[in-house]
């Protein structure tokens, strides 16, 4: 082992570093964007959408979705990078089947921050959304979805055995966690309890709930690089 892989690296790992420079960046970047918009909307020059939590939650998961599926049709294009990804240790780059792969993988996970995305932007930006404009987008997100379980089933077969079963056990945990949740939400709101969920409210919970117990299964059996 060589002295370089013994010293930890700065910050303890490069991904701590890119998070703690997206940080520094951001934070700066985005309170000053803000503080634009407010002074636009203050000149009335441009007003802020109004969003339920569904909606700012939905638009969360789409920019997380999108950004880990663009960050890995990036690494997928260099099969030199991704082949030190998948084996840090091997030095070999990565074979164009691997490359495929991944860069199929990262074209779901935008897909789904597309459609996520597009129901809140369009509502957001032309409320009330005309007719057609509202037709035209049905008609986009029903081609998405039809594209995004073609690219799924195929992923499905290229994944080695290890990658079925993590994908079988989400399923299965996510499916008896919201039956049960979803149950117990739907008996209080008829009992006049709790408040009234809408279908997209129900969409975007379901979604984060797969991606939390996804994260939660990738990390325990140890598949998260």
């Amino acid at each position: 082992m060589t002295l370089s892989s013994k010293s930890p690296t700065p910050l303890g790992s490069s991904r701590a570093a890119r998070a703690l420079v997206f940080a520094v960046v951001g934070a700066p970047l985005g309170y000053l964007v803000g503080k634009y918009l407010a002074r636009l909307e203050d000149a009335g020059v441009w007003t802020a959408p109004v969003l339920g939590w569904s909606d700012v939650l939905a638009l969360f998961l789409a920019l997380l979705l999108l950004g880990v599926g663009a960050i890995t049709i990036i690494v997928s294009a260099s099969r030199e990078t991704l082949g030190r990804k998948i084996d840090p240790e091997g030095g070999r780059p990565a074979t164009s089947v691997q490359a495929l792969f991944y860069a199929r993988n990262g074209g779901v996970l935008a897909l789904a921050g597309l459609m996520l995305a597009a129901p809140v932007i369009v509502r957001a930006v032309l409320d009330p959304v005309p007719p057609l404009i509202a037709s035209a987008t049905m008609i986009g997100l029903l081609a998405l979805l039809l594209v995004q379980i073609a690219s799924n089933i195929t992923v499905w077969i290229q994944s080695d055995e290890l990658m079925r079963r993590a994908t079988a056990e989400i399923s299965a945990v996510t499916f008896v966690i919201l039956l049960g949740a979803l149950f117990l939400w739907a008996a209080g709101e008829k009992l006049g309890l709790l408040p009234v969920l809408t279908l997209w409210d129900a969409a975007t919970v379901m979604m984060t709930a797969y991606l939390v117990i996804a994260g939660v299964v990738i990390w325990r059996r140890g598949l998260a690089s």
